[in-house]
């Protein structure tokens, strides 16, 4: 599970063939900004993926994403229309010289397939807003709550160790349990704090649900 702090969320990492959530880097050199939002894919087959490669990066040598964006929303600034879940006849028409600029991108067959594939995945992908005060909680969550954090107990995930899994749990079935279960004696929150680990277990609780 360690190989979730590099991102905001503890969210399942990107392999082939599972769900995927990416973070896009909004922020300059390459580093992830702190208000960067998560971006939860569908599960890809390998002609999705061929074509996510070719949409991200090969296609004309910097890819459809240039001009269209990341996520296929499309650009006032570059006068590139939105593309994800297009028709194939509209794809098809654009590629095929209907859009001059198009001809810089020069697709066989089958990355054409590939690409279409993929723009079709765009269409199902859900952005899910950052939230500063599930980040505050995810670090009361992690390190802060009883000098240890809750996840000693609960593990990283909240889906339980010692403890039962607890994501989605509100303030109020948060206070109830600090009253009510010895072990958390040593947990002292404010009601503050108290939401904001409630936030942030709502943010798991939902990306689990994804």
């Amino acid at each position: 599970m360690q190989q979730h702090k590099k991102y905001e969320w503890h969210v399942p990492f990107m392999k082939t063939g599972m769900a995927a959530v990416v973070a896009l880097t909004l922020g300059s050199g390459g580093a992830l900004a702190q208000s960067a939002p998560a971006v939860l894919f569908p599960e890809m087959n390998e002609q999705e993926l061929r074509g996510k490669h070719i949409y991200d990066e090969s296609a004309g040598d910097v890819g459809c994403q240039m001009c269209h964006g990341p996520l296929g929303n499309g650009s006032i600034e570059q006068g590139a229309p939105g593309i994800k879940g297009v028709l194939r006849s509209a794809f098809d028409s654009a590629l095929s010289g209907a859009v001059p600029m198009m001809e810089f991108f020069t697709l066989n067959g089958k990355e054409q397939d590939d690409v279409f594939a993929y723009l079709q995945v765009l269409s199902k992908v859900e952005v899910l807003t950052y939230d500063p005060e599930a980040t505050e909680g995810q670090k009361i969550y992690e390190e802060l709550a009883g000098g240890v954090g809750c996840q000693a107990c609960h593990g990283m995930d909240a889906a339980g160790i010692i403890g039962p899994d607890i994501r989605g749990k509100d303030p109020v079935a948060i206070m109830a349990a600090m009253k009510a279960v010895p072990d958390m004696g040593i947990i002292e929150l404010t009601e503050a704090q108290v939401d904001q680990v409630a936030a942030y277990l709502r943010q798991l609780h939902e990306a689990e649900s994804h």
